[in-house]
C-alpha cells in the first residue's frame, strides 16, 4: 500500500520516549507498507459511522496506543498515534 505520514503523526511520535513501543510502531508501519490490501493489516478496524477512518492498534505489555488512519483505495494516511484513551477524542 502507498503510505503518506501527515504531520501530526510525526509529532505524536515525536513525543514517545518507549524505546518498546517504537519498536512495536515500526515493525507495524512496515506490515502496513507491505500489506497489499487492507485486509492484511492486522489490528485494522472501521470507526463506527464512518467510511474512510480507521484505527490500527499497537499494544505492548504496558501500553496501549492506536494509530489513527485513513484509507481511501491502494493509499492510507497515519494521522494520528495517540495512547487509547486520547486518540477518540482527537481523531477523526
Amino acid at each position: 500500500m502507498r503510505l503518506i505520514i501527515k504531520p501530526a503523526f510525526k509529532r505524536d511520535t515525536d513525543r514517545v520516549a518507549n524505546h518498546t513501543l517504537l519498536k512495536a510502531l515500526t515493525e507495524k508501519i512496515e506490515q502496513i507498507e507491505r500489506a497489499n490490501t487492507k485486509e492484511n493489516i492486522t489490528g485494522l478496524k472501521l470507526l463506527r459511522g464512518y467510511s474512510t477512518q480507521y484505527r490500527i492498534y499497537v499494544k505492548g505489555p504496558h501500553y496501549s496506543y492506536r494509530i489513527g488512519a485513513v484509507i481511501r483505495g491502494n493509499t492510507i494516511w497515519l494521522v494520528r498515534f495517540l495512547p487509547r484513551k486520547f486518540i477518540y477524542r482527537r481523531f477523526p
